[in-house]
């Protein structure tokens, strides 16, 4: 009896009046005892339970184990369907779906008519599928189906933030039957490729065990390198299977079953059989501890497999896989202590997959997505990139509403992309939707050129199609035939003849727009939607200037360009004759920071790539003028080219304002200054088109006219330009009065340094008061010059000085400048601008 059975009373009753969670570990029964248990309640005698499963491997795999529990073939009570394969009958009781099916179930027929229970197995895995259709199943309970029951099982699950969503669901948790697993941590040599350190393990530890071994690995590169390393060491007693998605069905079931002849078996696989996949005869685990997760590139619009470190939740299932059938031991590829660091959980697929068919699923259903009933929410970004690119396509209006062909295109079902293709096609001629079905094939199968290490394969889709020529009982062809008979179209007689292969390029132009390229450099190209891609240095397609790329990759190492792996040759005239639509004309100013000037220029372009780019004559004088208004804005007014002139007028009437003189009411402040400039700057630059031709500007005059007569008077009485000496002449004074966020900055010695007066002290002789200004308000900090205008001192206190200091000042330049006056009584002395003869020369004519 399995663990699972000890909870299926409680179940059996709580299914018959609502919901339930479940939580039972790997081998407790919950994906095979526990549905086949469920066939037996009243409730569920005439509908259908339907139970999704996130992987098709798992999907197929388990309605054949409960098949065989009822000595039936698949199709009978027990069915499934996944994409491509279906295996149902009018005496299917339970049915399980994976990927897009249950979502494609609940458009055509919210109401579920034929289904008493949806149970979502393996919900930990947090598949947007799954997410999506949790959300639907929600409001088709709450708006049309009170009766239809849910339940969410899992072997580790987040059950807070699911209760959250089904606060009415009891929660049953059930133990597991799993045998001692013993850990043993193994850290293998960093110089080494991963194909190589888990080799080692695997061959040092096959021989300490008596049944077979699973190999986790991140994916097929590395279980295929792996595979030719343990057999070229191990004879052919032993068995080496590699096992993930890609592989065809076949393959999978000798990896999943016990070898015919009795030879202990070694599976390479990924994190496919991590649950759900029970694999006899595993005894133990060699965990790389790491795994390829899919994450989406905004900024590119392409998918990227990440290589990334397993959560503690993987590590946990992943051991499990040793203790199935008895005691095991599993052996981790890194160190306690990484253990211990390594995240909790994975990331759920929501937050870091491409959004786009997931917003028309929703748009079709006629909901926003931020309106679901999700545990986690994309990101404004996420949404924001799958509304521009289902806009782009025309599959969403300006209002997010649906389109016509937004709706044709979920009728195919599939990526809005390759629908996209196959309808636009279509409108062209039957031909046309032929060579377009091919496509959406190749597109979602693996390259069918063979690959050799001394031929560089190139990225042309046409050598592709025409391989496939030759070929015609490649796997690639039932594909083919398969969306040739989804979409009524007649394969030609002579696809060689009957394929319009001079428009390959238009029809993945029409799935991809926004990856039209132009080459930029060498082998470097920039897409529409503005990011980089690059070909191989010696594919034939460096000699094309414009590309439409179909397929892309990119790895951890390729952060700034996407290797293009599929593309066609496209002309600028077939570019214009179709996508007429996503060219752009317009005049364009733009600042040249390196030449210092606005350059005009008339550009046509398509996204972000530049078709035509031609200097205009000459730009309006309003362009002009916001382009300035631009630049200054983002550079800031203390980068205008003010002479020292306008600077003084500046700060005297912002420390005006500081000092709240009252009549002086202009704002001279940086946020001010600019936001005025309409009327003081940009009408005199209607015509300036440089830095440079800027610097000409009377600043000086522009800024002086936003004061009136009075307000200048006022100004120029408490705040002057000048102070008349006591030698007879005027000297310019030095105002300061710092941005906000300079005085802020500043110390308080600077805030109090407002106006300076450089003068030699021998003016200042018989000046008994210090000087001030704002109506004898403010002292002037003065800085006391030599003869040679050197600073002697600085003081806000000239009679302290005087009495002071000077004595010392005195002795010190009585030797240096001997020829000049340095009397001994400063206070009652006669101020003078030259030296002793002089002086006695001016006295003796003046007698």
């Amino acid at each position: 009896m399995l663990p699972v059975s000890q909870i299926l009373p409680a179940l059996h009753q709580q299914l018959n009046s609502g919901d339930a969670i479940v939580v039972a570990p790997p081998g407790a029964g919950k994906s095979t005892c526990l549905p086949l248990s469920l066939l037996t309640l009243e409730c569920f005698k005439h509908k259908k339970i339907l139970m999704l499963q996130p992987r098709r491997l798992a999907a197929r795999n388990i309605a054949t184990y409960l098949a065989k529990q009822l000595n039936e073939s698949v199709g009978q009570t027990i069915g499934y369907r996944i994409r491509g394969e279906t295996k149902v009958s009018a005496h299917t009781c339970i049915e399980i779906v994976t990927e897009g099916i249950l979502t494609r179930m609940l458009q055509n027929e919210p109401e579920l008519p034929d289904v008493a229970l949806v149970i979502f197995d393996e919900f930990h895995e947090r598949n947007i599928h799954a997410d999506f259709s949790l959300a639907l199943c929600l409001e088709v309970q709450q708006a049309l189906r009170d009766d239809l029951r849910l339940l969410v099982m899992s072997a580790t699950l987040d059950v807070q933030a699911i209760q959250t969503l089904m606060p009415q669901a009891k929660l049953l948790e059930s133990q597991g039957r799993t045998y001692p697993v013993e850990i043993e941590y193994r850290v293998g040599h960093s110089s080494l490729p991963l194909a190589e350190n888990i080799s080692r393990v695997v061959i040092e530890v096959f021989a300490k065990h008596q049944g077979d071994g699973l190999v986790f690995l991140p994916g097929a590169a590395d279980i295929n390198k792996t595979a030719e390393k343990l057999k070229q060491h191990f004879s052919a007693d032993v068995s080496v299977h590699c096992l993930y998605s890609e592989l065809a069905k076949q393959q999978q079931d000798l990896a999943l079953q016990p070898d015919k002849n009795g030879k202990r078996k070694i599976v390479l696989a990924t994190n496919i059989a991590e649950t759900s996949l029970t694999i006899e005869g595993i005894e133990f685990v060699v965990d790389s501890g790491v795994e390829k997760t899919a994450v989406f590139h905004l900024n590119r619009g392409i998918t990227h497999l990440q290589t990334k470190k397993i959560s503690q939740a993987s590590a946990i299932q992943r051991a499990g896989r040793a203790g199935r059938l008895g005691p095991g031991t599993c052996y981790r590829l890194w160190s306690k202590e990484q253990q211990d660091r390594l995240t909790p959980q994975s990331i759920p697929e929501i937050l870091q997959t491409d959004m786009s068919s997931f917003m028309l699923e929703s748009a079709i259903w006629g909901a926003p997505v931020k309106e679901l009933s999700l545990i986690d929410y994309p990101t404004d970004a996420q949404l924001a990139q799958g509304s521009d690119f289902l806009k782009q396509l025309g599959l969403l209006d300006r209002s997010q509403n649906i389109t016509p062909l937004g709706r044709q295109v979920h009728g195919l079902s599939g990526h809005p992309s390759i629908a996209v293709m196959l309808l636009k096609s279509k409108e062209i001629s039957q031909a046309h939707l032929s060579l377009a079905c091919t496509l959406a094939a190749l597109f979602e199968s693996k390259d069918p050129l063979p690959r050799t290490s001394s031929q560089i394969i190139g990225a042309e889709i046409s050598a592709r199609l025409h391989f496939l020529l030759t070929q015609k009982n490649h796997a690639i062809w039932q594909i083919i035939k398969q969306w040739h008979k989804k979409l009524n179209c007649q394969l030609p007689a002579n696809p060689a003849s009957g394929w319009p292969f001079e428009d390959v390029a238009v029809l993945v132009g029409f799935a991809y727009p926004q990856w039209l390229a132009k080459q930029r450099s060498a082998e470097r190209y920039q897409l529409a939607n503005g990011a980089g891609a690059v070909l191989q240095r010696d594919d034939a397609l460096l000699a094309q200037k414009w590309l439409a790329v179909g397929t892309m990759t990119s790895s951890d190492s390729q952060q700034d360009n996407a290797q293009i792996r599929y593309a066609e040759p496209i002309s600028l005239k077939q570019i214009e004759q179709h996508f007429s639509h996503l060219i752009n004309q317009q005049e364009m100013l733009e600042w040249e920071d390196t030449q210092q000037k606005i350059a005009a220029y008339s550009i046509k372009s398509l996204g972000k790539i530049t078709i035509v780019k031609q200097p205009l004559a000459k730009p309006s004088s309003q362009q002009i003028c916001d382009i300035w208004q631009q630049v200054i804005t983002k550079k800031g007014i203390q980068d205008l080219p003010f002479d020292e002139t306008t600077w003084q007028f500046v700060y005297r009437v912002r420390l005006a304002k500081e000092l709240q003189i009252e009549g002086v009411l202009a704002d001279f402040s940086d946020a001010g200054l600019l936001a005025s400039m309409d009327s003081w700057l940009l009408p005199y630059l209607n015509n300036v088109t440089s830095w440079a031709q800027l610097s000409q500007c009377n600043f000086s005059g522009q800024l002086k006219a936003l004061l009136d007569y009075p307000e200048q008077q006022i100004l120029n009485e408490h705040l002057p330009e000048v102070l008349a000496l006591p030698s007879g002449r005027n000297s310019r004074l030095y105002y300061f009065a710092p941005r906000i966020e300079d005085s802020i900055n500043e110390g308080s010695e600077s805030n109090n340094t407002k106006v300076t007066l450089s003068v030699r002290m021998q003016e200042l002789y018989g000046l008994k008061q210090h000087p001030k200004v704002n109506k004898g308000k403010l002292a002037l900090t003065i800085e006391l010059l030599s003869p040679a205008q050197r600073p002697l001192q600085t003081t806000q206190d000239l009679p302290g000085f005087w009495n002071g200091s000077y004595k010392e000042v005195q002795k010190e330049m009585k030797g240096r400048y001997p020829r000049h006056f340095w009397p001994d009584d400063p206070v009652n002395s006669q101020a003078t601008t030259t030296t002793k003869k002089r002086m006695l020369m001016n006295e003796q004519n003046r007698a």
